[in-house]
């Protein structure tokens, strides 16, 4: 009798097993829902008059989330809405400005981060930004003798990003803006001995999936009316090794992966006006001085090394995007100026590379894409005495550049 209990008992304890596990791997449940109805405002002032060393960071943003998975599988629901003003201002003034001075204004509307390693992640995200709303981001350096310099500013208002490692990512993020987003960095100093970079970002809708060891399957669907204006200025009397550079987008999709398929699909639509400025203004400089700035309505890039790729897109651009790039400066010892300006209504681009000399990849496309704005791109250079200069200006309708190549080649 006790043999025939204990074998019951161990018969309902190996009944039981199957259920833990099931229950241990049933991927656990992300859901998540933000509404911001109101302003959201960082603001960061710095005065000094002699420092060795600055550092003023400053983030705002309406509504955001976070999840993240290792070796369980996890489905995330995401839904984020936002109305009202979100602005990340940084201001540094000062005199004698040794050793590295830097600051960094960062306003994101609505943001969320996905991330999974060796599990099954499954996403459906919506962003929504609504009419009225504005994304601003403003960083300034004014100083007097100054050793190095960095300036960035990054406005967005819609950011989705997702990380896999070693394992599956199947998603769709639905991104819709109606915000004005503004972007601006700024640099103004009497003299420097080291390098100054004035750097400004901004986009309306950006999603972006990155893998290691992946399987990526991406579906984005991304809608922009608001307006996109970035500007990046640096004004320097005496100046050694000067860039400047913005950066603005309506709708940006971007896949990077590594060791396993990826496949973007979907569809992009921008009818707002995008713009982007970048100046240089110096009396005199030494060593590298450059000027740059690129606008795009839609753009989709999905780069892969080792695996097959394939890009299903609809692009669609209604909106002005200009790209407006400024110089003027000379260098008695021979420095180098640039100076650039890129201007591109849609843009697609699926590329791949085979890990080893004797595999090869696949690229597969099915594209459409249709531009009825005005796609403009305009670079002044004024110089003096100078080494070298280079300069240029593209303005591009529709582009669409499909990669597929061996390692070494």
């Amino acid at each position: 009798m006790a043999q025939a209990n204990f074998l019951i008992a161990t018969a309902a304890a190996l009944a039981f097993i199957p259920a833990i596990a099931s229950a241990q791997h049933a991927p656990y449940e992300v859901l998540n829902g933000q509404v911001q109805m109101s302003d959201v405002v960082a603001t960061l002032n710095v005065e000094f008059q002699t420092s060795h060393g600055t550092a003023a960071n400053n983030l705002s943003a309406g509504n955001t989330m976070s999840a993240r998975a290792v070796e369980q599988s996890m489905n995330v629901s995401n839904t984020q809405t936002l109305r009202g003003t979100v602005s990340a201002i940084n201001s540094v003034t000062g005199q004698n400005a040794r050793g590295v001075t830097q600051t960094t204004a960062v306003a994101h509307g609505n943001a969320a981060q996905v991330e999974g390693c060796c599990a099954t992640i499954g996403i459906n995200s919506t962003q929504t930004a609504q009419a009225g709303t504005k994304i601003t981001a403003n960083s300034t350096i004014s100083v007097g003798s100054a050793d190095f310099i960095v300036s960035g500013a990054q406005a967005t208002a819609n950011s989705f990003g997702s990380f896999t490692k070693n394992g599956y990512t199947q998603g769709k993020v639905t991104q819709t803006s109606a915000a004005k987003v503004d972007a601006s960095s700024k640099v103004t100093a009497c003299c420097n001995n080291g390098a100054i970079s004035s750097n400004a970002i901004g986009a309306a809708n950006s999603a972006r999936w990155e893998g290691e060891s992946a399987t990526i399957f991406a579906e984005v669907d991304q809608n922009n009316s608001g307006e996109v204006t970035i500007r990046s200025t640096v004004d320097v009397k005496s100046a050694t090794n000067v860039s400047s550079g913005a950066a603005a987008a309506g709708n940006l999709a971007e896949i990077q992966n590594k060791w396993g398929y990826a496949q973007m699909s979907g569809s992009q639509n921008n009818s707002g006006n995008v713009a982007s400025s970048s100046v240089v203004n110096l009396d005199n400089f030494e060593g590298f001085a450059m000027s740059g700035s690129n606008s795009v309505g839609n753009s989709a890039l999905l780069s892969n090394l080792g695996s097959d790729v394939s890009m299903f897109m609809d692009q669609n651009n209604t909106g002005n995007v200009s790209a407006t790039t400024s110089f003027s400066g000379a260098s008695a010892n021979g420095g180098v100026g640039q100076a650039t300006s890129s201007a591109v209504g849609n843009a697609i681009t699926a590329y791949s590379c085979a890990s080893c000399g004797n595999e090869s990849v696949l690229v597969e496309g099915r594209t459409n894409q249709t531009n009825t704005g005005n796609v403009t791109a305009t670079t002044t250079f004024n110089g003096g005495n100078m080494g070298m200069i280079s300069a240029s200006a593209s303005a591009i309708g529709n582009s669409a550049t499909f990669v597929a190549q061996r390692s070494g080649h």
